[in-house]
């Protein structure tokens, strides 16, 4: 395959116009219009939301047929989903591409993870099939969601079965060894629903060597109405996902042969279940209240290719790791609106029990010298075994109020007590870890904004907010003597934005602006390949502006264009006298994520579509000498609808362009620079054929 291309931005902003993937337009909906929960944890519209929100519907969802959470997400301005492989996956919100803990992830309204265990590929604990909507809230919401909801939190809506029987069948293939097959059932009548929605998915074979999967997801839905002002929604979500890890590459191996791995035995198997039951009714005169209580239950084997380090040329060591957690919570609340709506007060409380056991066992790997294959292992010393009990309360209040009608205040705070209680079942030592103690995290997070409606068409918004994010029970107790004396991190926010209309209704237009100060964030310092400690990093800075318009005529075309430039910055960090990277940009931050989308309908039911997605360029290192150049990814879609029945095409990175995932480099700045020691590069897929088709049965 040849190069990555270097474009420029405004190349990359003008092609992606033209070319697009498939939209099917809604000229009804207009985007002030929009009813968001997210931003308030009730149904209000987004002209009346103090905040950058990305929604999602259901129909985009049927549309597109995604298999990866990232093939509609990264249509939003600001977001990339990197594709690790398998669902695997890390983000990018108003952050570099990151794996730590500064996003949320939420089914419902709910963490789908406790604090303390964030995961950067914990989407692959969502089910698709079972989502009926998904919003993406840009920036800190700590005020109501707590820890982690720093440079985002993306909530999954569960899809509500209706009064008439309704199913679905389908599967999809493609060239590349990939096959899955999707259903989903659902009925009910007009006091209660059900519906149960899950897919098999399965990889075999294919471009990348050891990468084979299997991955089942069902997610089932039962609501019910208890007489005129109250209901009830129970949901149970389960995930399994068993799936090899190539792992990345060295400079010169993803060069000349991308789909080369150098394991053999590396795997990850994860089994998640969650069970929530909703109470939700009219208390009081303009009061509503709900109580939500739910459970966890999280499986996490794996001997994973990033816990491999070679030792010498025919030797390497790694790591089997077994994570298990069960989750106990609840969270109530209740609004109340005073003075003919005009002032709306949110009161609520929520606290979770989490206990987890970690366990490590060392591994002795073979390893060819000529290949640099790692052939096979042996099991040595449990490495650690620990408990820690997370207990997470937390009070949260959220006042809206309205002096005049164009005109929207809000202010929202929360406060939250974490604590760890950890406790080491092995002699403390360097390698078994610290004795056993207890940790205490507080935190109040503050939000203020409010919202203007210009004129019936134009609607701006100002917001100031905070979030936090703990240390991670892996990064405070991952292996030391002395448990590192990290601090939580901190992130001041101030955005505003401004969302446009059209007089004709065609055209949804918003564009925002924001800084994201951090103080203490936790960093990964890297200082080997594969090897790495967390760090308080002083002081960072996160700024942008993020762009999107839509464009929907009634005719055959539409288009839309999202895209973002930001700049991440060290304000100060310093790991010795001697290394200080103070105004570095920090390593895989690209200033620039476009999205372009062109769609066209040449007869009914038919829908031919292009998709452009730019990656700018980024600095691999710290020190910012080694870049990555970016790239240039164009897909190619085709749906078409006939009676119950619907077949789709794709093309995905139709160009057949090389291009990494994600990119990094251990290298310092100083001394010898040395590529294929140095660098890592995680490759994407090469030209992949996919293609569809589906049943629906609607029984109305």
């Amino acid at each position: 395959m040849p190069a990555p291309l270097r474009p420029t931005p405004l190349a990359i902003a003008m092609s992606a116009l033209f070319l697009a993937a498939p939209v099917y337009a809604d000229p009804t909906l207009e985007l002030l219009d929009q009813v968001v929960v997210t931003g308030s944890r009730e149904s209000t519209l987004l002209r009346r939301t103090p905040a950058a929100i990305h929604h999602v519907s259901r129909k985009t969802l049927d549309e597109k047929h995604p298999v990866f959470v990232g093939q509609v997400l990264n249509q939003a301005s600001g977001v990339y989903v990197t594709d690790l492989g398998n669902e695997q996956h890390n983000m990018s919100i108003r952050q570099p591409l990151s794996y730590n803990a500064v996003y949320l992830y939420l089914e419902d309204g709910l963490p789908i993870r406790p604090v303390g265990l964030f995961n950067h590929n914990a989407l692959y604990e969502i089910n698709l099939t079972g989502v009926g909507d998904v919003e993406v809230i840009k920036g800190p919401a700590s005020s109501l969601y707590g820890s982690n909801a720093v440079g985002g939190a993306v909530n999954f809506f569960t899809r509500a079965g209706g009064p008439h029987p309704q199913a679905t069948i389908g599967m999809q293939v493609s060239d590349q060894g990939y096959r899955r097959e999707e259903y989903s059932l659902s009925g009910g009548n007009e006091g209660q629903q059900l519906r149960i929605s899950g897919y098999h998915a399965r990889r075999r074979g294919g471009w990348q060597e050891h990468n084979a999967a299997d991955k089942d997801g069902v997610t089932l839905r039962h609501d019910a109405a208890l007489g005129d002002s109250a209901s009830l929604v129970t949901v149970f979500s389960y995930n399994r996902l068993l799936t090899d890890m190539p792992g990345s590459l060295n400079e010169s191996d993803y060069r000349q042969r991308p789909g080369f791995s150098y394991n053999t035995f590396t795997w990850r198997k994860v089994e998640a279940s969650r069970l929530s039951t909703q109470l939700t009714g009219s208390t009081n005169a303009g009061g509503h209240s709900s109580l939500t209580v739910y459970a966890r239950s999280n499986t996490t084997d794996q001997l994973p290719s990033y816990l491999i380090f070679n030792t010498g040329s025919s030797s390497a060591a790694g790591r089997l790791s077994v994570q298990r957690f069960t989750s106990l919570g609840l969270d109530a609340r209740h609004r109340q609106d005073l003075f003919d709506s005009r002032w709306r007060v949110i009161l609520g409380v929520s606290a979770e029990r989490s206990p987890v056991t970690a366990r490590e066992v060392n591994l002795a790997i073979v390893r060819d010298p000529q290949t640099g294959r790692y052939l096979r292992y042996s099991n040595g010393l449990v490495r650690r075994d620990y408990q820690v009990d997370i207990t997470n309360q937390a009070l949260y209040a959220q006042s809206e109020y309205t002096p005049v009608e164009s005109v929207r205040l809000v202010a929202g705070l929360r406060s939250d007590d974490i604590r760890y209680d950890y406790t080491n079942h092995l002699l403390p030592s360097p390698t078994t870890g610290a004795p056993s103690e207890s940790r205490r995290y507080r935190h109040v997070s503050p939000k203020l904004g409010a919202t203007w409606d210009i004129t019936p068409r134009i609607n701006g918004y100002a917001n100031a907010s905070q979030g936090f994010t703990p240390p991670e029970v892996s990064a405070q107790y991952g292996g030391s003597l002395t448990a590192p004396s990290l601090k939580e991190a901190t992130f001041t926010n101030i955005d505003t934005g401004v969302r446009w209309v059209n007089v004709s209704r065609t055209i949804n237009a918003d564009i925002s602006v924001y800084r994201l100060e951090g103080k203490d964030e936790i960093l990964s310092w890297s200082v080997a390949p594969g090897v790495s400690i967390p760090v308080n990093a002083g002081k960072t800075r996160h700024q942008g502006i993020e762009f999107g318009v839509d464009w929907h005529p009634a005719g055959q075309w539409d288009a839309k264009l999202n895209g973002a430039f930001a700049r991440h910055s060290y304000r100060s960090y310093a790991l010795s006298a001697t290394q200080r990277f103070d105004g570095k940009a920090i390593p895989a931050a690209p200033h620039w994520l476009v999205n372009g989308e062109l769609g066209y309908q040449p007869l009914s039911g038919l829908r031919l579509a292009a998709e452009t997605q730019y990656l700018g360029s980024y600095y691999m290192d710290d020190a910012n000498t080694v870049r990555y150049p970016g790239h240039v990814l164009v897909n190619l879609r085709a749906n078409y609808r006939h009676g119950e029945w619907e077949v789709w095409g794709a093309v995905l990175n139709a160009g057949n362009r090389r291009y990494a995932e994600i990119a990094a480099s251990s290298y310092k700045g100083t001394g010898t620079y040395q590529p294929d020691s140095q660098n890592t590069y995680t490759p994407g897929a090469p030209r992949t054929a996919m293609l569809g088709v589906q049943y629906r049965l609607d029984g109305k």
